[in-house]
């Protein structure tokens, strides 16, 4: 009786070199060489988490980094679509010189790729090099992220509060301020108080 020939295993996605499969990349995943020689020493490390390629960098390398993602003609990420934070208070690893992360999502829209930069903030001196000259979008959304975390970007043209009071001296997505708030609601100057 002959043998019943056993189909090839589906193998999952690789990003490095592996001499017998060839490299199958979903939407959002990016070949890991060719980005390790595009951005080299500017990252630290470089995964896919969720189908998504994640860059990870430094607070003095992030701006260098996206740049190189926008000029660069082979990878021609033209469009910055979020910056945000995560406050990392309740992880049960927490350490307060990594309390906040700060995430750039960069799309290429020939490419149709979307890539993420991440870096990591501490709590007492919560700086980001701004990427306003980089990308122009980058200066209102980082004024949010100010806004609601706290975290500062230096060089921003006009980093202050875009949803908050001047006044407010709180930044409410922080992981330590109350859902409730502060009571500071009741003594917010109203639209007619304003006149």
């Amino acid at each position: 009786m002959s043998e019943a020939v056993k189909p090839e295993p589906k193998l999952p996605p690789t990003h490095d070199a592996h001499a017998k499969s060839p490299r199958v990349l979903e939407e959002n995943q990016l070949d890991h060489d060719l980005l390790r020689r595009k951005f080299g020493a500017l990252v630290t490390d470089i995964r896919t988490e969720y189908k998504q390629t994640v860059i990870y960098t430094t607070p003095a390398n992030v701006v260098k980094a996206l740049a190189i993602a926008q000029g660069d003609p082979e990878l021609n990420f033209n469009m910055l679509t979020d910056i945000t934070a995560v406050d990392n208070m309740r992880r049960a690893d927490f350490d307060p010189e990594k309390r906040f992360t700060v995430i750039h999502t960069v799309y290429s829209v020939p490419n149709k790729k979307r890539i993420r930069f991440e870096t990591v903030v501490g709590e007492s001196d919560p700086r980001v090099p701004s990427a306003a000259a980089v990308y122009k979008g980058a200066a209102w959304v980082e004024r949010e992220v100010f806004d609601m975390f706290g975290v500062i970007f230096d060089g921003h043209p006009d980093l202050r509060r875009v949803l908050m009071p001047d006044y407010y001296e709180h930044f409410p997505l922080r992981k330590d301020y109350p859902l409730t708030g502060r009571g500071e609601r009741d003594n917010f100057v109203r639209a007619e108080e304003l006149g």
